[in-house]
């Protein structure tokens, strides 16, 4: 029982280090939202109390009000995309600490669809990223790199770790 102590004690650090993250990329989404609506103002000849428009073209490395506003709306787009997924991990590892084992059936049907999540969100973002980066001709240093590769990696990890969930699941309910 020692190892479940030490997993349960595992998950409760993760379940707060996720939960900060969480919280950073909502405020970051948020940011980025108040920064298009600067940007906005700006573009249709508004003023902006106490933002200076400059600060931001350095933020965003464009040339213009309107690229910088398509930037920032992309930021917006894989802020929520993480905040959405955190949100998520949050959500399984209230779960599993409220069971007291990851190896649980409904434990594993979370991380599962956590995994598909993972898999197909970030290339959702991706996809609604480059049209806004096309429809605003955003030259390519001002592009993030926001790679689908690693939400590609760490979707299949987490299919897989649902099911090593599932038969550790499996095995408690032989035992009792």
């Amino acid at each position: 029982m020692k190892s479940l102590t030490t997993i349960q004690k595992t998950f409760r650090v993760f379940q707060v280090l996720t939960k900060i993250a969480m919280i950073l990329s909502f405020v970051w989404a948020g940011v980025a939202v108040l920064g298009v609506a600067c940007g906005m103002v700006w573009q249709n000849g508004g003023m902006v109390i106490g933002a200076n428009c400059e600060l931001f073209y350095s933020m965003t490395e464009t040339d213009g009000l309107r690229e910088m506003i398509y930037v920032l709306l992309a930021d917006t787009v894989f802020a929520l995309t993480d905040g959405i997924l955190l949100a998520g991990a949050l959500r399984y590892f209230k779960a599993e600490q409220a069971d007291g084992t990851p190896f649980t059936y409904h434990g594993a049907v979370q991380i599962r669809k956590l995994g598909i999540r993972t898999i197909v969100l970030p290339l959702v973002a991706n996809i609604v990223a480059a049209v806004l980066y096309a429809v605003s001709r955003v030259p390519e240093i001002a592009r993030g790199d926001w790679g689908s590769e690693w939400g590609i990696s760490m979707g299949i990890v987490l299919i897989l770790a649902s099911l090593i969930f599932q038969y550790g699941a499996d095995l408690e309910e032989k035992v009792k």
